[in-house]
């Protein structure tokens, strides 16, 4: 009898640990005031008409007022608790995950019961070039133009949207299914460094679109569907001036009428990948490219077997940068090596001159935050780790097959997470310059700083 009852008890122990794993989603819509600034173009109709004369208006200094709402802008989150580990996954339709914006909105749902640890929680942006400015202190985002002026009303309303949805998120968690997959998509984007870069082609793109499919355990109807891709928010140009969350709101809006849920977007390295132009056509004020990678979502995500267990680690660590390195040199800057006014290109470039500034923190991010998720489904490891930034093409094909290599089945790239620290050019690229080599900061060194703040960060979950 006693051995049938230890019998009996241990089953419905393992019943119980089989049946553990909980998750929770939400969407708020956090568009902000008209007026406000829109983030991601420091040209075009988005800066003011005689920069750097300021023309001061209610929410805008150096840019132009956002005049219109193409299609709303949406805080999300998702909570995923396996009974051991309960972690977050946080985004908002913006160019850049702002460290302090982030740990702000942290700051107050932790206040009003959030109890998921600040090291166990990724902050997304999407990298939409048509989302909020104004929200970021950082001087040379401010003065570029990139977001204009810091005004705290609006970060602090964005700040609330963002921890609104970090609670919704956990109060609505249920019995859940959680599978992981991958698959390639070629037919959507494009290298923008191709022709300019000899290394490059249009075809030097990331093609992994990484999935997290999470359903009722019960009803098995979708809850959410994370998916993970390199894609810049750029179908809409500087000469928009309403907000709008481009083509990955556009794929988010068409993945959920096909598949149901919410749809969650997190970027990976973009940084030099741009949306195919004939995705970006408007027609029946929608872009035509949402519905063609809404179809790939949903092909991968049916591919994806969701499980009843599902082990999940997740660790944080922070890495000082110090100043930043920035040799601005008229190679780099200009792509000019010879010739100039008075000859000053072939001059410089035989001296070696430059203009190497040494930042703060209170410029630009200084301190980012890496972060390893690893998932562990009895079959398959899979790891995701945190890029601040934009990472380009050639970092994350690094970063992918280093990981690979290390007895990772699978990898998740997440970029434009948890702070916003520019571009990560490679030293080849960096050399080569053009604009995503001006804004690698930390001069020609950046992307192994960036490469082993996220390797760090993976070996502790291994």
């Amino acid at each position: 009898m006693n051995s049938r009852i230890v019998a009996f008890v241990s089953l419905s122990l393992l019943a119980s640990s089989l049946a553990s794993l909980r998750a929770g989603v939400s969407q708020v819509d956090c568009t902000l005031p008209l007026g406000t600034p829109l983030a991601g173009y420091n040209h075009g109709d988005r800066r003011v008409p005689h920069w750097p004369i300021p023309e001061r208006k209610k929410y805008t200094t150096f840019m132009m007022p956002s005049v219109g709402v193409l299609d709303a802008l949406y805080c999300r989150a998702v909570v995923i608790d396996t009974g051991d580990e309960r972690i977050a996954m946080v985004s908002f339709d913006g160019i850049g995950a702002d460290g302090g914006l982030m740990k702000r909105a942290f700051d107050i749902a932790s206040s009003r019961g959030f109890s998921v640890p600040l090291e166990k929680v990724t902050f997304h942006a999407s990298h939409s070039h048509s989302g909020p400015g104004a929200v970021s202190k950082e001087k040379l985002w401010e003065l570029a133009p990139a977001t204009d002026l810091y005004v705290e009303s609006l970060q602090a309303e964005l700040a609330t949207s963002l921890a609104d949805a970090m609670l919704f998120a956990e109060s609505s968690m249920k019995d859940a299914v959680i599978g992981l997959g991958d698959g390639l998509v070629t037919d959507v984007t494009r290298n923008r460094r191709a022709g300019m870069s000899p290394y490059l082609t249009p075809d030097s793109i990331d093609p992994h679109m990484g999935i997290i499919r999470i359903d009722d355990a019960k009803t098995k109807e979708p809850i959410a569907t994370i998916w993970n891709f390199a894609i810049h928010g750029t179908c809409h140009g500087p000469s928009n001036m309403k907000f709008s969350a481009d083509i990955m709101g556009a794929a988010n809006r068409h993945a959920e009428e096909k598949i149901g849920g919410v749809a969650f977007f997190i970027n990976a390295d973009a940084g030099d990948i741009d949306p195919k132009p004939e995705l970006c056509v408007v027609k029946d004020g929608d872009l035509v490219g949402g519905p063609v990678i809404a179809d790939h979502i949903a092909s991968i995500r049916d591919t994806v077997v969701p499980q009843t267990h599902l082990t999940i680690n997740a660790t944080s660590h922070v890495v000082d940068f110090g100043r930043t390195d920035l040799n601005l040199t008229l190679a780099r800057v200009a792509g000019c090596t010879k010739g100039g006014f008075l000859d000053v290109c072939s001059i410089c470039n035989w001296l070696h001159c430059d203009a190497n500034l040494h930042l703060d923190g209170n410029w630009v991010e200084d301190q980012p935050r890496f972060t390893a998720l690893s998932f562990d489904d009895g079959s398959k490891r899979t790891v995701a780790v945190t890029f601040p930034g934009e990472a380009l093409y050639d970092l994350g094909k690094n970063v992918r097959a280093t990981l690979l290599n290390s007895n990772w089945d699978r990898v998740f790239l997440f970029g434009y997470t948890n702070n916003h620290m520019g571009y990560f050019a490679t030293p080849t690229e960096y050399d080569l310059g053009g604009y995503e080599s001006e804004l690698t900061f930390w001069g020609v060194k950046t992307a192994s700083m960036i490469e082993n703040g996220a390797l760090q960060a993976a070996s502790t979950v291994a």
